[in-house]
């Protein structure tokens, strides 16, 4: 302001300061000077306690995920799919099976009498022992379980039940729940005249094959009876596989002729 600074110029020093000291307190309450700069204030104590300190959100989501590993939870169900509904030992489409539910029946086909020992001279004139046939037969036990009786040939053979019943067209190489299927002779593994099998339960598999539950009497020449054996069978190479069972060990591949039907 030029008067103010002519006015302060023709003052005595000690007049001079005094009205300059008023003057710049007129200007700082009228708001033409400058504020001296005033420090940030530090924010209220409740607004500092909802703000995290660095780092503090990272090591928060590293807590949660810890304490979230160390709970156990179920795990999550998966959408069902073919493999998901697949039996992990046999690989069989769950729900597909189909089974006679004969359980009276085959309870009532079987009751082990073992063969009575019996002597005998041979031709050198020596007295031996001669072990009786034991009963139920494989045969015998798979005729009771079907109620087939065609096709009696006398003392008839598995394989020879099987080309008899071919002949009369009651024979398929399909699986089928209440079939009799027969293993072709083998005579490497004590079955000259083959083997017949009762079978239970029919299931096909993903890959064309079939997994049967099947019965069986005198697989160890007593006439014992094995129930509810797992087989593989291939329809393509009409090959069987004991998967359970006490020939689950070894009978692998064996040549099936098929399957009699009622």
């Amino acid at each position: 302001m030029p008067g103010t600074l002519a006015l302060r110029h023709s003052l005595p020093a000690p007049v001079s300061a005094a009205v300059s000291a008023l003057l710049l307190a007129a200007l700082l309450l009228t708001g033409c000077a400058k504020p001296a700069p005033v420090a940030d204030a530090t924010p209220p104590a409740s607004t500092a306690q909802t703000q995290p300190a660095p780092g503090s959100v990272q090591d928060a989501e590293a807590a949660k995920m810890r304490e979230t590993a160390s709970k156990p939870h179920s795990p999550t169900t998966p959408p069902l799919s073919d493999d998901a509904a697949c039996d992990p030992l046999t690989g069989v489409l769950q729900g597909q099976c189909v089974s006679m539910n004969q359980e009276k029946v085959r309870g009532q086909c079987y009751s082990l009498r073992p063969g009575a020992t019996t002597t005998k001279r041979d031709k050198k004139g020596k007295t031996v022992k001669v072990a009786g046939r034991c009963q139920p037969q494989s045969l015998i036990y798979a005729r009771c379980r079907t109620g087939i009786d065609t096709c009696r040939l006398g003392d008839t053979s598995p394989v020879q039940w099987f080309t008899c019943a071919q002949r009369n067209g009651a024979t398929t190489r399909t699986p089928t729940p209440g079939s009799v299927m027969v293993l072709d002779a083998n005579k490497g593994r004590g079955m000259p005249t083959g083997h017949p099998v009762y079978v239970e339960e029919t299931c096909p598999n993903k890959d064309g094959t079939w997994t049967l539950r099947i019965t069986h009497t005198n697989y160890d020449r007593q006439c014992h009876l094995d129930q509810d054996a797992k087989v593989r069978f291939n329809p393509k190479t009409m090959q069987a596989t004991f998967l359970t069972g006490p020939w689950g060990c070894w009978a692998k591949d064996l040549k099936a002729m098929g399957f009699i039907l009622r």
